[in-house]
């Protein structure tokens, strides 16, 4: 289980959270340029209470939240209780995507890389959790796959994408703009996507029976990616419902722009299995996209296929992954 280009995705994810979440999320590195310039001490830093504050508390510490599924939904991670060993392989950036300088030779180092974790000491919590791990337990997740990094052309009026991936449950398929010459990872083009057209197992027309037009992708995007939190579905609703989202209609579809193609039965983020069967990988899905002529310049799409997936063990031990 792995994501290539974890942090195209994950940068963009945290672009729908809520203002105030994103305000408060400095030690996961989010926050304004100046603020950061202060936790690692640039020479261009200005002079702010408020940022100097945060930087004297946190200095230049940050987190990678690892927010799998099995570690924060379902129960308290017992490792004593399995067999297998839950390893995370974390591949760093290079330098130019993590810091902005004229300096060619310029780099970054990490030290004391260490886990913080929340422990609860309770026996009588761990023999339960033991006692249903030593049985069958089921855990379920979204499969997040990178499926390709392709370039296109900014000029051309129209792509065609194909897709090969089987799936029992395709919740849906993300993609992402990056112009090549950006510089801030929060930013992400729209290439003025005019009508988005699919055709699933050679079956046409399978999201929208006229193709999904420009005015239709806001409230597609919202459907998945508005506050979606893993933890309290219904906070989640009432903060959607309220368009508490840092992402609005203006940003995204200036700077925060993706395509989402949703391909669940129900809009409901709690829901496990609503996505569509995908079984004749030989057809697939084909995806047309009709646009306005851009300038004769080179984009990265990166395509993400999200499906619903299910770790399952038995006996304490880890059997197979489901999807």
């Amino acid at each position: 289980m792995s994501i290539d280009d974890s942090d195209i995705y994950h940068c963009y994810v945290d672009l729908w959270k809520s203002t105030s979440e994103r305000v408060n999320m400095a030690y996961q590195g989010i926050g304004e340029t100046n603020m950061l310039k202060h936790r690692v001490d640039a020479d261009d830093k200005a002079a702010d209470t408020g940022d100097e504050a945060i930087a004297t508390a946190y200095g230049a510490r940050f987190c990678i939240p690892l927010d799998f599924e099995l570690l924060e939904t379902h129960m308290p991670f017992y490792q004593a209780g399995l067999g297998d060993r839950l390893e995370y392989e974390l591949t760093f950036n290079n330098y130019n995507k993590v810091i902005k300088s004229t300096d060619t030779s310029a780099s970054y180092k990490i030290k004391n890389i260490c886990l913080e974790f929340d422990m609860v000491s309770d026996t009588e919590l761990a023999r339960q959790i033991r006692q249903q791990v030593d049985g069958k337990m089921v855990i379920l997740y979204d499969r997040i796959l990178r499926h390709r990094k392709i370039t296109k052309n900014k000029s051309d009026t129209l792509w065609n994408i194909n897709l090969n991936v089987p799936a029992r449950s395709m919740k849906g398929i993300l993609m992402l703009f990056e112009d090549p010459e950006r510089t801030s990872t929060e930013t992400y083009y729209n290439p003025n996507i005019t009508k988005v057209e699919m055709t699933i197992e050679g079956v046409p027309n399978q999201l929208y029976s006229q193709g999904m037009k420009a005015y239709q992708q806001w409230d597609e995007i919202n459907k998945f990616f508005a506050l979606n939190s893993k933890r309290n579905k219904t906070t989640e609703a009432v903060l959607k419902d309220v368009c508490f989202s840092y992402t609005t209609l203006e940003k995204y579809l200036t700077d925060n722009f993706a395509l989402w193609l949703d391909l669940r039965s129900t809009d409901d983020n709690s829901l496990h299995g609503s996505g569509r069967k995908i079984e004749n990988a030989s057809e697939g899905i084909t995806i047309q996209i009709t646009k306005k002529v851009g300038a004769d310049e080179s984009i990265n799409v990166y395509l993400f296929v999200i499906q619903d997936a299910q770790i399952n063990f038995e006996d304490g031990r880890f059997k197979e992954v489901n999807y």
